[in-house]
C-alpha cells in the first residue's frame, strides 16, 4: 500500500509540474449537453479495460481489466521487483452524480455533460477514472484523450496505451518529466 501511495504521489507531482492551471470554467457547459443530446452520444458505452499512463510517451503504470464481473486495477511495480504488476486491487463503479463530485473543479474545461457514463475508482478515492463522449473530446482543445482522472484530487486527461511489460523507475521517471515542463 505505502508503495502505491508513494507511486500515485509521484504521478501527482507530474500532473502538477506539467502545467496544471487555474480552475476557470467556460460557456462550453451547456454547449456540450446539447451537442451531445442532438448527436445521441448519451447511448455511448464506456470502456475502461486496457493499460493507462500519464505522459503517452511512456509505458504503461496502471492496468484495468474485468475481474468476477467488476473493474480491477493494477499498478507497475518499480524496476527491479520480481513482479512486473502489483495484485489486483477491486475498483467502485460510481453513478456520474457520485463520481463528478471528484471532477467538479478541474482546469481542462470539464463538464459532466462531457462524461460518456459511470465513473470507476479505488476504494480510497486516491484514483477516479472517467471517460468523454468522442464528441467531447473533439471538440473540447484541453482534452488530447478520452479518459480523465483524478488523482489525489489532481484533475487531467490520462492516456489509454498498449499493455506491455516493460519495467518502469517511476522515481527517476518522473524527475525527467517534471524537468521537461
Amino acid at each position: 500500500m505505502t508503495k502505491q501511495v508513494i507511486a500515485l504521489g509521484s504521478v501527482v507531482m507530474a500532473l502538477l509540474l506539467g502545467g496544471l492551471t487555474g480552475c476557470e470554467k467556460s460557456q462550453k457547459t451547456a454547449e456540450n449537453a446539447q451537442k451531445n443530446k442532438q448527436f445521441g452520444v448519451a447511448a455511448e458505452e464506456t470502456v475502461f479495460d486496457g493499460c493507462y499512463t500519464i505522459d503517452k510517451d511512456t509505458p504503461a503504470t496502471i492496468k484495468i481489466s474485468q475481474q468476477n464481473g467488476g473493474y480491477v486495477m493494477q499498478m507497475k511495480e518499480p524496476k527491479g521487483s520480481q513482479a512486473i504488476w502489483d495484485n489486483p486491487e477491486k475498483l467502485e463503479v460510481l453513478p456520474l452524480a457520485q463520481g463528478w463530485q471528484y471532477f467538479s473543479t478541474n482546469s481542462i474545461d470539464l463538464s459532466s455533460a462531457d462524461v460518456a457514463g459511470d465513473v470507476i475508482a479505488r476504494a480510497d478515492k486516491m484514483l477516479i477514472l472517467l471517460q468523454t463522449h468522442q464528441a467531447s473530446a473533439n471538440t473540447n482543445p484541453m482534452l488530447d484523450s478520452r479518459y480523465v482522472v483524478s488523482l489525489m484530487g489532481a484533475v487531467n486527461t490520462i492516456y489509454q496505451v498498449p499493455c506491455d511489460d516493460t519495467p518502469v523507475d517511476l522515481i527517476n521517471n518522473f524527475h525527467k518529466n517534471s524537468q521537461k515542463g
